[in-house]
């Protein structure tokens, strides 16, 4: 009987090293460089009043579906600001709702808005970059009318 040999599979220009070989060490690199990528943060937060805002972090930290958030105490209001993961973006508005409601029995005493918009996401951004007092309540409330202009 004829016994066929198999042989190696050599890449022509690196001759005597093996393409599996070769395609590992490409992989390790790409997996060395995604790793390293920098990750900001997840939840950025400004507080203006006394209230506790562990339990907004804690409450948003708890769903995997939300990407970023921004929340912002200032006197009597919670404004949220969320991005959705990329399939969860389907259902963002049931989650910011359901969000909305957590959030409300935690904070009783003070107005709660959540939004899942990304201009508002962006726009809560640089309220909290800035630290002008004054400007601030009169951008939370332009912010709260477009929200609800939204819906």
């Amino acid at each position: 009987m004829n016994k066929v040999r198999r042989k190696k599979t050599y890449c022509g220009k690196l001759e005597g090293f093996p393409i599996q070989k070769h395609l590992m060490i490409y992989m390790m690199f790409i997996l060395l460089l995604t790793g390293c990528t920098a990750q900001e943060d997840r939840i950025r937060m400004k507080n203006n009043t006394g209230e506790k805002e562990a339990k907004a972090e804690e409450l948003i930290s708890t769903h995997e579906d939300v990407k970023k958030a921004v929340i912002l105490l200032n006197d009597n209001d919670l404004l949220v600001a969320l991005r959705m993961k990329t399939f969860s973006r389907f259902n963002k508005r049931k989650i910011g709702k359901k969000i909305e409601k957590e959030l409300k029995k935690s904070y009783p005493d003070m107005t709660v808005t959540v939004s899942v918009d990304n201009k508002i996401l962006l726009e809560t951004t640089k309220i909290i970059n800035e630290n002008i007092q004054e400007t601030n309540d009169k951008k939370i409330k332009k912010l709260k009318s477009l929200i609800k202009e939204e819906t």
